[in-house]
């Protein structure tokens, strides 16, 4: 089962976080409940989970459509990001009109790096349907970046028509430098199209240390 995301695991890891309380200039304060008696907790379990740091471009690369399939996928995949719901199945959960939006959408995701996806035969369902996934988030920004969706600094291009919050700045500052490692310093100093490289070339080592591991040649 998923941890909340006030758990230990999950404040360790910035990969994990979806709610993190910022001021206005991205420094952490109090949190204050609405009702300390009714608060979101484990009970809700089996959550599926959202990047925080995603804020300043989730909702510029994808459109409302897409939106919710993603997010339909998502809950569906909680447990271990797999699902596999028939194009019917999305269309009247969803209310949409056609089957044709449901497929331009689910392209849209998969092109856009959101979604992997696979035809399989289902033995338990003795039919043949697709297998949606989940993707390493690593495979989804090399992906955006490289269809030139978002800049080096995670900006949903032209960035400078959608400047990111300074809550949502503060997120990505934290992921990437997660990511970066020792790289982060001369990221941060680096001219756009070097900053580019640098992160281009650091999500490419972990996508490959991802495909290492889960084949077993780490």
């Amino acid at each position: 089962m998923r941890r909340d995301v006030g758990s230990e695991s999950s404040r360790k890891s910035p990969h994990r976080q979806t709610l993190v309380r910022l001021s206005s200039e991205g420094t952490r304060i109090p949190a204050y409940d609405v009702d300390s008696d009714n608060t979101y907790s484990d009970s809700c379990e089996p959550l599926a989970t959202i990047p925080a740091w995603w804020a300043g471009f989730f909702f510029h690369v994808l459109n409302p459509r897409q939106l919710s399939v993603y997010l339909y996928l998502s809950l569906l995949s909680a447990e271990d990001n797999r699902c596999h719901p028939t194009t019917k199945q999305i269309r009247q959960d969803l209310g949409i009109a056609s089957l044709t939006i449901v497929f331009d959408a689910i392209s849209a995701l998969e092109a856009n790096g959101f979604i992997l996806r696979r035809r399989q035969n289902l033995t338990e369902l003795k039919s043949r349907r697709n297998v949606y996934q989940r993707p390493s988030c690593e495979y989804t920004i090399l992906r955006l970046l490289e269809l030139d969706r978002i800049d080096a600094m995670l900006r949903p291009t032209p960035g400078n028509a959608n400047e990111m919050s300074s809550p949502a700045q503060a997120l990505r500052d934290e992921w990437l430098a997660c990511i970066l490692g020792d790289d982060a310093d001369r990221y941060t100093t680096a001219v756009p199209a070097d900053k580019r490289d640098i992160l281009t070339a650091a999500l490419i080592r972990l996508v490959r240390v991802h495909k290492a591991v889960a084949t077993g040649n780490a």
